[in-house]
């Protein structure tokens, strides 16, 4: 039974045995000058070896009418024309077509021992049969084994997809089990705790932070097995995130005391109500990364945000370090990246050295409401002016003239 794989999309020509082909068919021409009947065969049959890949049956058919034809005409015989006949076998062994490369092996190699034009239906050169029967053999055989290979090395990979996603899965669950199960309980408990406490308002306003602070852990851990579960996820461009101000600040705040850096003004930017346009996470990433990088450890960053009725002002600033300790970290955005996404949204950038420090600013035009009233259209200078007049109105005034 014929391995057949009928894969998505139909094999090309195959530009390395055209090119081996081409190799041999100059090599022999220096060695011993062909005739232009033999030329063309040769090249014809080069084309169909390079073609058999594509087109299996049609080019089969092709090379044993071509073997024919130089069985009948002495003209058109050459040693590549005959030499072909193994890697045209083996091609088509190698597509998965074994009882028909067999076929094609038994009829090519008959044409090329006998001659049937001349009445010599045996073969007449038993030394040379026996080199080209084992010439097709090896050929039958090396074909049909890398097509072996090929398909051992695609179970495999399929195999190992498979205990890819099945490891994936695993962590997906244990990620939900382990932390989104916790994380929700300390939500509760911080709630809870914070409606029944009797002490004053600062540890109610702890237990309201801790509870704010685990619900936007919570946001990340879905991101996260959202991450894990999709593919599409992993991929250098993700979907663009949709953030409040309070999120985004908390995230990079966070982000930014996690490696040792103080923070200050994230807790008056987290009372802005409103939201960062998609796609402003990488840009805060982008920031945070530089900041990390080339400020110096330990110090102070400033990240600030005023809302005004024009827009958003931000600001992020840092003391510059004496060495970059982190060099290998890097958000893939880059500022003129960041410049060019605040510009696409009306706004403007600008980074800049400022004494021992390294300030960002950038700002946000406030985006118009849906519920804002549209101006008046002027009239316009001269014309008709039915076309600016209610038609009931027109109608009505036309009656009266009349």
């Amino acid at each position: 039974m014929d391995t057949t794989v009928s894969p998505a999309r139909p094999p090309g020509v195959d530009w390395k045995a055209a090119a081996l082909g081409a190799f041999a068919l100059a090599l022999s021409a220096a060695i011993s000058p062909l005739a232009l009947p033999a030329l063309g065969a040769s090249l014809l049959a080069i084309a169909l070896v390079a073609l058999s890949q594509r087109w299996p049956h049609q080019t089969g058919a092709a090379m044993v009418v071509l073997f024919v034809c130089g069985a009948a005409f002495v003209g058109t015989r050459s040693p590549v024309l005959v030499f072909t006949a193994p890697f045209f076998v083996a091609s088509i062994a190698f597509s998965g077509r074994f009882r028909f490369a067999l076929a094609l092996a038994l009829i090519l190699g008959y044409i090329s021992v006998t001659s049937p034009f001349t009445g010599q239906w045996a073969p007449y050169d038993l030394t040379g049969t026996l080199i080209f029967a084992t010439a097709l053999s090896v050929a039958l055989w090396a074909g049909s084994y890398f097509r072996r290979q090929r398909l051992l090395h695609a179970a495999n990979q399929q195999r190992l997809e498979a205990e890819m996603d099945d490891r994936r899965e695993q962590l997906t669950r244990y990620l939900h089990d382990s932390v989104a199960t916790t994380l929700t309980s300390v939500v509760m408990r911080a709630e809870t705790l914070a409606l029944t406490s009797t002490s004053g308002s600062d540890v109610k306003k702890s237990l309201e932070l801790i509870a704010d602070e685990t619900r936007e852990a919570m946001q990340e851990v879905r991101h996260l097995i959202q991450v894990t579960r999709d593919d599409w996820a992993i991929e250098a461009e993700t979907e663009p995130l949709d953030r409040t101000i309070a999120e985004q600040v908390s995230v990079t705040s966070r982000l930014l005391r996690s490696h040792g850096f103080e923070v200050r003004g994230d807790e008056e930017a987290k009372l802005i109500e409103g939201s960062f346009p998609a796609g402003f996470e990488r840009l805060f990433a982008e920031l945070a990364t530089n900041a990390i990088k080339y400020a110096l450890p330990g110090s102070t960053i400033l990240l600030r945000i005023v809302k005004d009725e024009t827009g958003l002002h931000c600001r992020l600033s840092n003391v510059v370090g004496g060495a970059v300790s982190l060099s290998h970290m890097t958000s893939r955005f880059g500022l003129e990246e960041a410049r060019r996404l605040v510009e696409r949204h009306g706004g403007t950038f600008r980074a800049r050295p400022r004494l021992n420090r390294w300030v960002v600013d950038f700002y946000l035009p406030e985006p118009p409401r849906a519920d804002a009233p549209t101006p008046p259209v002027p009239p316009k200078m001269g014309g008709d002016l039915r076309s600016s007049m209610d038609p009931r109105r027109w109608s009505v005034a036309r009656h009266r003239r009349k």
